[in-house]
């Protein structure tokens, strides 16, 4: 039973280590801003769930806080670019409809 956890574990940190590598190629390739955000978000997910099962891996419980601390850090900048870019599209638009009504 314990190997067979071993080496589960080993598969699920494999399997998520590809999953970082997408993401950060969602993150680089875009090609829109939203994309962009998405594989930011993928990235931070993805660390969280690798820090969870590295966790369980080395036995080592304080890496769980870790993993807490750096999903919350996460949603937060995923949180804060949204709000940049919401605000740099609205500010995009009324810039249109201003020049439109001066032509």
């Amino acid at each position: 039973m314990e190997l067979l956890m071993h080496y589960t574990l080993v598969a699920v940190i494999g399997l998520l280590s590809v999953a970082i590598l997408f993401g950060l190629v969602r993150a680089i390739r875009g090609p829109r801003r939203p994309d962009r955000i998405m594989g930011i978000n993928m990235i931070g997910s993805f660390s969280t769930a690798l820090l969870a099962a590295l966790s369980l891996f080395l036995r080592e419980n304080w890496l769980l806080d870790v993993c807490l601390v750096y999903g919350l850090c996460s949603f937060l900048a995923v949180v804060i670019l949204s709000k940049i870019h919401i605000s740099e599209s609205r500010d995009e638009k009324d810039g249109k409809e201003e020049s439109s009504l001066y032509e």
